[in-house]
């Protein structure tokens, strides 16, 4: 059977969308929008993971993956996209 790992992180309330991994500021949240938007961040090279958050690049989610023994998706060129 294999084990089930959790990652239990703190969601803090301070209107910045920060990288899960290093927190580096990606965007700010006004009125429940993000700015710059979601798109932007994502073509600026930002990486959005479903119902998890964001890191500010691969190299963050490779390291959070490491620190944590988790493993995102990722693509055939082996990046973290959600989003292809």
């Amino acid at each position: 059977m294999r084990q089930t790992k959790i990652v239990v992180t703190s969601v803090e309330d301070d209107n910045f969308c920060k990288c899960r991994f290093c927190d580096k500021k990606i965007a700010e949240i006004k009125n429940d929008i993000m700015v710059p938007s979601a798109e932007e961040c994502y073509k600026n090279g930002n990486v959005p993971v479903p119902n998890f958050g964001w890191f500010c690049s691969q190299a963050c989610a490779v390291n959070y993956e490491t620190k944590f023994d988790i493993n995102f998706a990722k693509t055939k060129e082996g990046k973290i996209d959600y989003y292809l």
